[in-house]
């Protein structure tokens, strides 16, 4: 009991403090892009902690800030840039980049679709925690594939995310839970 009270209270971390330090380490990463890679990559990486933000307004009730179709106009414009940076990948036959964002596309279909019918992921949750853990664990598996290619800005930056995903838009801990 006293085991289970010490492994909550480690796992509890400081939100606000959390995610501001991942999104200072996102932005870093835009910065990072810009100086050793393409504009490809920097827009990608722009356009992904703009997306990140805007999800983030959605969860903790950002429409006292900006108006909900604003939000919902915002993510969409974000979401074609991420599009247009994906069918770049495809044209320059970038096959990690291809799987990777492959991945982060369907992501974002499943926040799309928490977002805009949650009533169907309740009624579907199981069917909705699955493919959200598939997902999670092929993004793992790209973490070790650009490490097998020692390309590390690349795993640093899918690490990064993973992480950035995974407990702030997802809240691990809470997803790990399945309540049926």
């Amino acid at each position: 009991m006293i085991g289970a009270a010490m492994l909550n209270n480690k796992l509890t971390l400081p939100y606000p403090k959390f995610k501001l330090a991942i999104l200072v380490l996102l932005s870093l990463n835009i910065v990072l892009f810009s100086l050793f890679d393409n504009i490809t990559s920097t827009i990608d990486a722009l356009s992904w902690v703009a997306l990140l933000v805007m999800y983030e307004l959605e969860a903790v009730g950002g429409g006292k800030l900006i108006a909900e179709n604003t939000q919902q106009n915002i993510r969409n414009g974000l979401i074609v840039v991420i599009a247009m940076v994906f069918l770049k990948y495809l044209y320059d036959k970038e096959w990690l980049d291809i799987i990777n964002g492959s991945l982060w596309l369907v992501l974002i279909g499943l926040l799309e679709i928490e977002i805009r019918w949650p009533k169907t992921i309740e009624a579907n949750k199981q069917l909705f925690w699955l493919a959200t853990l598939t997902v999670f664990i092929g993004l793992l598996g790209m973490v070790a594939a650009w490490l097998w290619q020692t390309a590390w800005l690349d795993a640093y930056d899918a690490a990064l995310w993973i992480t950035a995903f995974g407990f702030i838009e997802v809240d691990i801990f809470r997803f790990l839970q399945l309540k049926q």
